[in-house]
């Protein structure tokens, strides 16, 4: 039996889709990415750790990762919910848009930095919510489609299924639920009466108590779950110590470098029609931003994770976008053959960005950051790292920079001169891949800027082969995982300014050694900075820009007195 063209690409698309994120899976785990994957040997276990904070069933699904896969391999976990994910995201693209924009939306899918860390976090926000806000898109259409009573049954008791699970994996899911319902009363706007919308309402209401019920039941088989633990969790995101506006500006912006131009460009050429069949994406995206950045205060979470959230919807719609310009009537592949070599040209040309010299600049004052932007001193390497990882790498803000205000440009001419706009999109698609290209690169190998991966290791062999350190404190908690598989790991410090007071009671107080792994990079004429100086090298090592010490600080409280 022949297999057609469709089934052909789409099998290309996901083998491409698995071969690009294998490399990950082996990455280290960092900071709370460890916590989860350790705190999952059990069900126990499991449950004295993530059942004070998140609804249950996120503790099942690290119970079974883990079950699964084991400490090593648990990004296998993540990483297959993507591809479900990836699968979702093609039938619904090709349902509501046809089989050209389903490619394309699986493809930016596949190739996106964003999506790439996200399906390998061992985490729930980048690989199992939008697996699950996807699978209730696909349900939600299989019941708008449903002609008779049964298949309407059917497809709502599914859909209500579906959103009962993921608002038990994460509280978060709730937008996934307020999208749906919008959207519905959208479409229906012109029909509905009083009665319907009381309806509806009231239909909205039980499944809230439904859930509400299962809660509770939850609770009384399993009580280390609490649901009085799990709101003062979420009461911590409100507004109560005040916003760190800096942060969140920081986090946002990362969250846009991850996106890349691929994603956000494209946006520039949407039309009413391409609106229109993507407006329950762009309800999705709406109510999430005002979730993240209006109604609680995530400064102090890991901001850049919780926006994974958008890459799922802006895949859709920027391939929905695409897919329509390269279907208009005068389009040709054979005039693009000129801005396909032009810009396979330049995007080698800007690429040259990343080997030019570069300033390693420190992780604060932060304000520095912001002044070298406005400046035009783009030189520096921008790094990228987080609570939930990854453990840290760097990528050129020049490379970065350069990148999307060329996409930018041509995205502008392709608004302006729309018999251009093919090859614009030409241009922005394959600017955007090798964009995306170099961040997976330093993900995973850091041939460029540097290994964290490869400097951590060596750090800790040093450490292990040792008998003389016994505790070790990790900046950025970087390690975490190593350090406790030999027995060795004490803590770890963040080397923010306003912790300064504490750390320098701890460390005049520690008796043991520091593993230093310099990304970001210390503040040199900081508090930081200069107590590690004064301190004795028991161990160095690097990768390109990235170098890991062990430090040994004898005389502690000497060394901060004299600071």
């Amino acid at each position: 039996m022949a297999i057609s063209k469709e089934i052909k690409i789409i099998l290309a698309i996901l083998l491409v889709f698995i071969v690009v994120r294998l490399p990950g899976v082996s990455l280290p785990y960092h900071q709370d990415e460890w916590k989860n994957v350790n705190s999952s040997s059990s069900v126990q276990s499991a449950g004295l750790f993530f059942g004070h904070g998140h609804p249950p069933l996120m503790q099942v699904w690290f119970v079974t990762g883990y079950a699964l896969f084991g400490e090593n391999q648990f990004r296998m976990f993540p990483l297959l919910f993507s591809l479900g994910t990836a699968l979702l995201l093609f039938f619904i693209a090709r349902r509501r848009f046809g089989e050209t924009a389903a490619l394309f939306a699986t493809a930016l899918f596949t190739l996106s930095f964003y999506s790439i860390w996200g399906s390998l976090m061992a985490d729930v926000d980048g690989s199992v919510i939008p697996f699950f806000f996807l699978l209730t898109v696909y349900l939600y259409d299989k019941l708008n489609s449903a002609t008779d009573s049964k298949s309407i049954k059917k497809w709502l008791t599914a859909l209500i299924l579906v959103c009962l699970i993921g608002f038990l994996i994460k509280l978060s899911f709730i937008l996934v639920i307020g999208t749906l319902f919008a959207d519905f009363l959208w479409n229906n706007r012109k029909t509905l009466t009083f009665q319907s919308l009381l309806k509806y309402c009231v239909g909205m209401f039980s499944f809230g108590f439904l859930y509400l019920i299962i809660l509770y039941f939850i609770q009384v088989i399993y009580p280390t779950f609490s649901i009085d633990f799990m709101l003062g969790h979420a009461e911590d995101y409100t507004d109560k110590l005040g916003r760190n506006w800096i942060q969140i500006v920081v986090q946002g912006i990362k969250a846009v470098f991850y996106l890349s131009p691929l994603l956000i460009v494209p946006l520039l050429f949407t039309s009413k029609e391409v609106f229109k069949q993507t407006r329950i994406f762009f309800w999705y995206l709406i109510f999430g931003f005002i979730f993240y950045f209006a109604l609680f205060d995530f400064s102090r979470g890991a901001l850049d994770k919780y926006l994974m959230f958008v890459i799922a919807p802006l895949a859709i719609i920027s391939g929905a976008i695409i897919a329509k310009i390269f279907r208009a009537e005068d389009f040709s592949w054979r005039k693009l053959k000129w801005p396909i070599g032009l810009a396979i040209m330049l995007a080698i040309i800007l690429m040259a960005a990343n080997f030019l010299s570069h300033s390693v600049m420190p992780l604060y004052p932060k304000t520095e950051w912001f002044s070298r932007v406005l400046q035009g001193r783009w030189n520096f390497l921008n790094p990228f790292n987080g609570g939930s990882g990854p453990l840290g790498f760097y990528v050129s803000f020049l490379f970065i920079a350069v990148f999307f205000i060329i996409s930018l440009t041509f995205g502008l001419i392709g608004l302006i001169k729309r018999k251009w706009r093919p090859a614009c999109i030409i241009f922005i698609l394959i600017i955007g891949v090798v964009y995306n290209a170099v961040f997976a690169e330093e993900l995973m190998f850091g041939k460029i800027n540097g290994n964290a991966p490869q400097v951590l290791r060596d750090s800790v062999a040093f450490i292990k082969k040792s008998d003389s350190i016994k505790r070790v404190i990790t900046y950025n908690d970087t390690g975490n995982q190593y350090l406790s598989a030999i027995k060795k790991y004490e803590g770890r410090i963040y080397a923010t300014p306003d912790s300064e007071s504490g750390y320098k009671k701890r460390f005049s107080e520690f008796n043991g050694q520091y593993l230093i792994i310099d990304i970001p990079h210390l503040y040199e004429n900081g508090f930081y900075g200069k107590f590690f100086t004064k301190c004795r090298v028991l161990f160095e090592t690097a990768s390109g820009r990235i170098t890991g010490r062990v430090y040994d600080c004898p005389n502690s409280k000497r060394i901060i007195d004299s600071i």
